[in-house]
Parts: C-alpha cells; structure tokens; sequence
C-alpha cells in the first residue's frame, strides 16, 4: 500500500467514527470549518468518506491520455448541478407567489434556504439519507415537500457521474496533484448537496479544479489567471446579490398558514396584514439578519407552516 492507500483508509475511518458517533465532532469540525463552513456534522462524513475512497482508488487510475478531458466534463456537470439548484430556487418561489430573493425557513426540523445558501440538494435527498443517518446529522427534511421533483434523480445520477469522472481525471498526476484533485472534487461534490454555487465548499472545489486543468509543465503562474478571475466573478457577483438585492428599509416577513395566537410583541413590528392563507409582517431593519432569522424561527415554531424573509446584506456591518 502507497501513502495515498494508507491516507485514504485513515480518512475512511475517520467517516464511519463520525457517522456512528459525534465524540470526535468538535475536533474535526474545528479543523474542516475552514473549507466547508457551516456547522453541520454532515459535511465532515461526506468529506472523509468520499475524499478517503478516492485516495484509496486513485493509484489504480494510471491512463493519462484524457485526464483534463475526464476534468473537463466533471467541471461542466458541477456547474451545471449549480445552476439548476439555483433554478429550483426560483421555482419554488415563483410556486408559492414570493419574492425570488429572499431566505424560505421550515420548521420540524428547523431548515433555511435561498439562493446564496440552498438547502433544497440535501432535502431533496432527506428521503433515502434519513435511512441511514443518524437522528444528529440534518437533512433539513422539513424542506423536501418543497423541492422540485427534478431534482433529486438528477443528483443521484450526477452524483456517482461525477465521482467516477473525477477518479479518471486523476490519471497519471503526480501524488501531490491527486490529493489537490480529490480534495478539490470532495469539495465540489459537497457544495452540489449542501449550500449550492455561493457556498464555500463550491467555491473551494471549483478554484481547486479550475487550477487543475489550467495547469500545465513546466509550472507557471499565469496559467493560473483565468481560474483566479472565474472564481473572483463569482465571488463579486455573491457580494453585488448581496447589496443590490436586499431591502435595508425593513425586514418583510411572509408566514405560510399562521395560527391567530402569534404574539411578536418581543420585536419592533412596523406594520402587519393577512392576505389570504399567509400574514405579511414588516419589522425594524435593526437586527442582525442571522439573529432575527434564528429568533423568529424559536418564536414562530408551530404557529405556521414556514416563511420567507427578505435579505438584508447591510445589517452585517452593524
């Protein structure tokens, strides 16, 4: 067995210790924070277990003739997984008759989305994970109602196409590259089932595959520039959704079948109307976005179906 055998199966059990039991979850999680983001113990299993089964197969990948072919078309299927995620997005708002920019949270378990963070990839696959994830790890399954039904066959023949793809684009690469390649795949793979194209794992795989295929030998930085310009845009045009399409003046909160008895005295309500099967309330820009989501979800929890409101990207510099 080569290092990257050795690697591989360390990281494998790493996966299934996780899967099993949270014990090591802190630790780990203060490790993979860095790349995945986000708190969710799901990221780190998928990570270790797939990173550590292509380790351990990538020295049997030895053709190189059309390993930036096999890469590719791997970019081009994560991207596309991407987009479409993010049409799911409009759709299920344009469904319920809501504005498109705005974040959906559910309750039973509690579970966000929107277009800059999109939960729908893993509540579309909550079906068959809940079978066998443990009740710790979150498939925002309170979500699933709601996703397109697209898209969950699309992500389970994506899904095993990009991994197989991946694994014959590592080819003949040095050691070093195969262990860039995996982690940058790992990653991509990741950012398809939880956070979508905006999230940090996308923008961490793709930069990391990106620089792959533009690399060639002997070494140099500037086959680096288009890379580095593709995912600079993308995090330019996250930060533009971000300002241009928040509303600063309030928050508009739209409740999905609200009960009579909601009480929001604890927060600065400016206005407040039913229309029909929903309760549109507009509340003082003076929270913190994350806060005010997080609070209303403990406070509207079982006095109606979920709600959307409204970004306000300006409320983080407070």
């Amino acid at each position: 067995m080569n290092r990257l055998t050795i690697t591989g199966i360390i990281f494998m059990i790493i996966g299934i210790i996780l899967l099993i039991n949270d014990i090591i979850d802190p630790i780990i999680t203060s490790f993979t924070h860095i790349f995945l983001m986000g708190s969710s113990e799901g990221k780190d299993i998928i990570f270790f277990l797939l990173m550590g089964s292509m380790l351990i197969l990538s020295p049997y990948i030895r053709n190189g003739k059309d390993k930036n072919f096999y890469l590719l078309i791997t970019i081009i299927l994560a991207i596309s997984t991407y987009l479409i995620i993010i049409i799911a997005e409009f759709l299920i708002r344009i469904k319920i008759g809501m504005n498109p920019y705005t974040t959906f949270v559910t309750f039973n378990p509690a579970a966000t989305t929107s277009i800059t963070h999109s939960h729908i990839p893993k509540a579309s696959l909550s079906s068959l994970t809940n079978i066998i994830a443990p009740t710790h790890i979150h498939t925002a399954s309170s979500l699933r109602e709601y996703t397109p039904p697209f898209l969950l066959p699309w992500l389970l023949i994506i899904s095993p196409l990009i991994y197989v793809l991946g694994l014959l684009s590592l080819g003949d690469r040095r050691n070093f590259h195969k262990v860039i390649l995996i982690f940058a795949i790992t990653t991509t793979m990741i950012g398809m089932i939880d956070g979508g194209l905006f999230s940090t794992p996308a923008m961490v795989g793709l930069s990391g595959m990106l620089g792959m295929r533009a690399l060639k030998v002997p070494f140099s930085p500037k086959n680096l520039i288009n890379p580095s310009i593709i995912i600079a845009s993308l995090i330019i045009l996250r930060i533009i959704i971000g300002l241009m399409l928040s509303t600063p003046e309030y928050y508009e909160v739209t409740l999905l079948q609200p009960k009579e008895n909601i009480n929001l005295e604890s927060f600065k309500v400016l206005s407040s109307e039913r229309l029909d099967d929903k309760m549109i309330i507009r509340l003082s820009p003076d929270y913190n976005e994350i806060k005010l989501i997080n609070e209303l979800t403990t406070t509207l929890n079982g006095k109606c179906k979920g709600f959307f409101i409204t970004w306000n990207f300006y409320s983080f510099f407070r």
